[in-house]
């Protein structure tokens, strides 16, 4: 019990500490101001298109004392949508309809948000081992704690930006919504970025374990850099691939982040063990190696 008490405060204590570190590069800084930049952007195109389309839907003659025409219209823009959900869900019909229920605003950010995830995590994680062992400083940490609960709380720590970055993305949404949007729903708006939060963070571990991996295979940060975004863009390649070579997509954290979504309990527990399931042994495989290495 002692053992366990000390591993978690070993894993609690190098994790807090890389988080504080991380935080204080400029790097960091930067990636974050980027990421940011991002979600701003992502919202003001959507307020932008918002707008042009009220702009022209004022300019259409009067539909009042034109019943089939309004009906017509409406069934057009509702087709439109239902196409955009359909894209956004991969062609699930039933995820789509579950979509529906999310502010299209939130929708747009969460999308956005998973495409530039992954590459913003490897630019910000790939020396999370790597680094040290290139600077040799990992040699001290090695003779107070194991080399397991390093990686370990080297993870959560980075885990721990990652959340912390994607939450601070949400603010854009909200406050470029209350300015611009009229009728906006401020609170509806951010309790669905709220239920949106954990499934980012928990495909964002996919991807973070990926890199962890590749931090743990290289000694210097040049080629742990190299090797994350290749390692990546591998996996992403794994979702893609057509039968027979379709189960090589389930090791992929890209396969997995629509059923995140998904209305079914079944689709969706499914999805978070694989995302979990991915960071353990992406991360677990590397530490096969980084357990021998001399530091």
């Amino acid at each position: 019990m002692s053992m366990t008490r000390g591993l978690l405060r070993d894993v609690g204590l190098i994790a807090g500490f890389d988080l504080r570190e991380s935080l204080r590069t400029r790097r960091a800084l930067v990636l974050v101001l980027l990421y940011v930049l991002i979600a701003t952007s992502a919202s003001g195109i959507y307020v932008r298109i918002m707008a042009e389309m009220q702009e022209g839907i004022a300019a259409l003659p009067d539909m009042a004392g034109d019943p089939e025409a309004a009906a017509a219209m409406s069934m057009v823009q509702d087709g439109g949508y239902r196409m955009l959900l359909l894209f956004f869900a991969g062609g699930d019909a039933p995820l789509a309809d579950h979509l529906a229920t999310y502010p299209p605003m939130v929708l747009v950010f969460a999308w956005i948000s998973l495409a530039f995830l992954p590459w913003f995590i490897a630019l910000t994680s790939y020396d999370l081992i790597a680094g040290d062992l290139h600077l040799r400083t990992i040699r001290y940490a090695a003779l107070r704690t194991s080399r397991g609960a390093y990686v370990l709380g080297k993870l959560l720590g980075q885990a721990a930006l990652v959340a912390g970055v994607t939450g601070l993305g949400m603010l854009p949404v909200l406050v470029l919504g209350a300015l611009y949007l009229p009728q906006f729903d401020l609170v509806g708006t951010f309790l669905a970025l709220l239920s949106t939060w954990p499934v980012t963070v928990l495909c964002a571990l996919g991807y973070l374990g990926v890199v962890t991996l590749a931090s743990q295979l290289c000694k210097g940060p040049g080629a742990a850099r190299a090797t994350a975004v290749g390692l990546l863009f591998a996996v992403w390649i794994f979702s893609l691939l057509p039968a027979p070579y379709t189960p090589l997509g389930w090791l992929s954290p890209w396969h997995w982040k629509f059923g995140l979504f998904h209305p079914a309990i079944g689709e969706r527990l499914l999805a978070i063990g694989a995302c979990l399931g991915l960071c353990a042994g992406y991360t677990a495989l590397g530490y096969l190696r980084f357990r021998r290495r001399d530091l």
